[in-house]
C-alpha cells in the first residue's frame, strides 16, 4: 500500500531552551510518578544530612579529646569522650544504611520508569493510525524504544543526583555560615563562578551538540538499517562503498559531537575540583587567622575537612551534572514529541458491526481516500457469505491492499459500513513478518496454545507438512532473521498456516500465493476451498480465478463485481475441488 506523508511542522533548532517551560515537560512527563521523584530526592538528602551531623560528631570529638568541656546542658550532647565516640561510629553505620538504601531506591526506580516510558512508547506505535505508522523508519522507531527511553530514565536519574546534591551544599552552606562568615561567602563566590563559566561558554554548545548529535544517530540508524536489509543487493552489485562512504560521513558527525558532548562537562568538573581545593586551602588560612588557640583551630579543620569531604566532591558533581542534564535535555524532548504523536494520532479502535447470519462480510458504500483528497476506494459494496473464496483483482497501485486493511479496521473510513467479526479475522500482508525464532513459534505468533489437531490442520492447509518433515529439528528447526533462512515460498506458506491457526473464519490474503510455483498453488487453493472459510484473495493471477466463487476488480476506486457465481454453480465448483 503507498502512503502519501503527512505535513509536518518543522522544529526551531535555533530557539534557546527556556529553564521554566524544561521543568515543566520534564515534569509532565513523569506524570504520577513526581511524588515518588519528590522521596528519592529526600532520601539523598538525608545522606547529606548525616554527614553534617558525622561532622559536627567529629567536631565535638576531636575538641573533647584535646580537653575541652562541653558548655551546653542539652541532655542529648555526650559528654564525655567515649559517648561521643559511641554517638560518631552510630552515625557512620546510619549513614552508610542511608546511602545504600537511597541508592538502591533511586536505581530500581529509575529502571521502573525506564520499563514504564518503553511500554507507553510500544503501545503508542502500536495503537497509532496505520497510514501515520508506515510512513515511520523502522530503524528510528526502535531507536526510540530502546536508546531514547534510556536515556530520558539516566536524564531523570542525574536530575535527582542534581537536585539533592544542590540541597546538601545549601545545608552544610549554612553550617559553614554558623561557623564562619567569611568562609561562606568564599564558597558562594566559587560556586558562582562556576555558573557563570557554565552558563555563558558550556551551556549553548552543550545544547547544539546534543542537538546535532541526535540527528546524525538517527540518520546512522537509518543507514546501517538500509545497508543491512539490502545485503543480498550489495554483495551481488559489489557496491559496498557506496554505502561505507554513507556510513562513514554520518559515523564522523556522530564521533565529533559525541567528543563535545562528553568534554565539556569533563573541563567543568576539573575547574570545580581545582577551585575547591584552592577554596578548602583559604578555609585554612581563615581559620589560623581568627582563631589563635591551637585546640579550637584543629576542631574546627577536622569540621571543615568532613564537611569538604562530602561537599567538595558534590559541588564539583553538581557541575558535572548540570552540563549533563542540559546536554541530554534533547532526549526528553524527542519522546515528548514521539508521545504527543502518538497520542494525536490514535487509532480509534471502533469496534465493527457484525454482519447478518449466513455471512462473513458485509461492506456498504465504503470510501476511503489520502489527505490530499485522492480517493482510492468510492462507494464499494459487496456481501460474502460464509465458506466462499472471493477473488480481489486490479492493476497495481489500484488500492487492493488499502481495502483489505479498510476491512481488517487498519485503516479508517471516510465514509460507509464495514460488518465483520474482527475477532475471528485473520489478515495474511503481502510482506510477511517473521520472528527469528522456531517455526512453532512462528505459527503460534503470540497464542498461548494450539492443539496439535488445530496445529496440523494449519500446516496440511498450507502445505508445509513436507517441509517440515524434511528438517531434521522439525519444528523446532530456526528460520533465521525474518525467515531469511526459507525461500519465498515456504515463507508464504508459513504464514498462511499462521492465519489460519488463528481459528478465523474470514481470511485476508494479501498476494498470498505469488511466490508458489504453479502446483504449490494449485493444491493450497483447494485447501482452501475446501476448509470452509470465507477467503479474500487478492491476487495478479488469471488462472486463481476457477477457483472462485466471487471475482471483483477495482478500477478507478469503483469495485466490479466480474463474476458471481449461481448456487447451482458454486456446488459444481465445489464439488470440482472436492474431486
Amino acid at each position: 500500500m503507498s502512503v502519501r506523508p503527512f505535513a509536518s511542522s518543522p522544529r526551531n533548532e535555533t530557539e534557546p531552551p527556556r529553564f521554566g517551560a524544561n521543568v515543566r515537560l520534564a515534569l509532565e512527563l513523569l506524570g504520577s510518578r513526581r511524588l515518588a521523584f519528590v522521596v528519592l530526592i529526600a532520601n539523598r538528602v538525608a545522606v547529606g544530612l548525616s554527614d553534617l551531623l558525622l561532622a559536627s560528631a567529629l567536631y565535638l570529638l576531636f575538641f573533647q579529646l584535646q580537653g575541652g568541656v562541653v558548655k551546653h546542658s542539652a541532655g542529648w550532647i555526650p559528654k564525655t569522650v567515649l559517648e561521643t565516640a559511641g554517638v560518631t561510629f552510630a552515625l557512620v553505620l546510619m549513614r552508610a544504611a542511608l546511602d545504600i538504601y537511597s541508592a538502591e531506591s533511586a536505581l530500581r526506580r529509575i529502571q521502573e520508569l525506564y520499563r514504564e516510558l518503553l511500554f507507553r512508547l510500544i503501545r503508542g506505535y502500536t495503537e497509532m493510525q496505520w497510514g501515520r505508522f508506515v510512513e515511520r523508519n523502522r530503524a528510528e522507531l526502535l531507536n526510540h524504544a530502546v536508546h531514547t527511553t534510556s536515556e530520558v530514565a539516566d536524564y531523570y536519574h542525574c536530575c535527582l543526583e542534581l537536585v539533592a546534591s544542590m540541597i546538601v551544599v545549601a545545608m552544610m552552606a549554612g553550617a559553614l555560615v554558623y561557623q564562619s562568615p567569611p568562609v561562606a561567602c568564599g564558597l558562594a563566590v566559587v560556586i558562582a563562578a562556576f555558573y557563570a563559566a557554565h552558563r555563558l561558554f558550556l551551556r549553548g554548545r552543550l545544547r547544539r551538540a546534543a542537538s546535532t548529535r541526535e540527528r546524525s544517530l538517527r540518520a546512522l540508524q537509518r543507514d546501517l538499517a538500509d545497508m543491512f536489509s539490502s545485503g543480498k543487493e550489495i554483495r551481488a552489485y559489489g557496491n559496498q562503498g557506496f554505502f561505507y562512504n554513507r556510513v562513514g560521513s554520518h559515523m564522523d558527525e556522530v564521533t565529533a559531537n559525541n567528543r563535545r558532548v562528553l568534554l565539556f562537562p569533563q573541563i567543568a568538573r576539573i575547574a570545580a575540583d581545582q577551585g575547591v581545593l584552592a577554596l578548602f586551602l583559604g578555609v585554612v588560612v581563615v581559620v589560623q587567622l581568627r582563631h589563635g588557640e591551637t585546640r579550637q583551630m584543629l576542631s574546627l579543620l577536622v569540621f571543615y575537612f568532613a564537611l569538604s569531604r562530602r561537599m567538595l566532591p558534590l559541588i564539583s558533581q553538581i557541575s558535572f551534572m548540570m552540563g549533563k542534564v542540559e546536554s541530554s535535555f534533547e532526549v526528553v524532548k524527542i519522546l515528548d514529541e514521539e508521545l504527543k504523536e502518538c497520542s494525536r494520532y490514535r487509532a480509534s479502535m471502533e469496534p465493527a458491526g457484525m454482519p447478518n447470519d449466513g455471512f462473513a462480510l458485509e461492506m456498504d458504500r465504503l470510501s476511503f481516500g489520502y489527505p490530499d483528497g485522492t480517493w482510492v476506494v468510492s462507494d464499494a459494496s459487496f456481501r460474502l457469505r460464509k465458506g466462499e473464496l472471493a477473488v480481489l483483482q486490479g492493476a497495481s497501485g489500484q488500492g487492493k491492499s488499502s481495502l483489505l486493511n479498510l476491512i481488517a479496521g487498519l485503516l479508517e473510513p471516510a465514509g460507509g459500513v464495514v460488518k465483520v467479526d474482527r475477532r475471528r479475522l485473520a489478515y495474511m500482508p503481502q510482506e510477511v513478518p517473521l520472528l527469528d525464532d522456531t517455526i512453532q513459534n512462528n505459527l503460534l505468533f503470540g497464542l498461548n496454545e494450539a492443539s496439535e489437531a488445530e496445529m496440523m490442520e494449519a500446516i496440511t492447509v498450507a502445505r508445509l507438512e513436507y517441509l517440515i518433515a524434511a528438517l531434521p529439528g522439525g519444528l523446532e528447526t530456526q528460520i533465521g532473521d525474518n525467515g531469511v533462512l526459507l525461500s519465498g515460498g515456504e515463507r508464504q506458506r508459513l504464514g498462511l498456516a499462521r492465519a489460519i491457526l488463528r481459528g478465523a473464519s474470514l481470511l485476508l490474503l494479501d498476494e498470498a500465493t505469488s511466490a508458489l510455483d504453479e502446483e504449490n498453488e494449485r493444491r493450497v487453493l483447494e485447501n482452501l476451498s475446501r476448509s470452509g472459510r470465507a477467503v479474500v484473495l487478492v491476487t495478479h493471477r488469471g488462472a486463481v480465478r476457477r477457483y472462485a466463487h466471487r471475482v471483483f476488480e477495482l478500477r478507478d476506486g469503483r469495485l466490479k463485481d466480474v463474476i458471481a457465481r449461481s448456487q447451482v454453480e458454486r456446488e459444481a465448483l465445489q464439488v470440482v475441488i472436492n474431486d
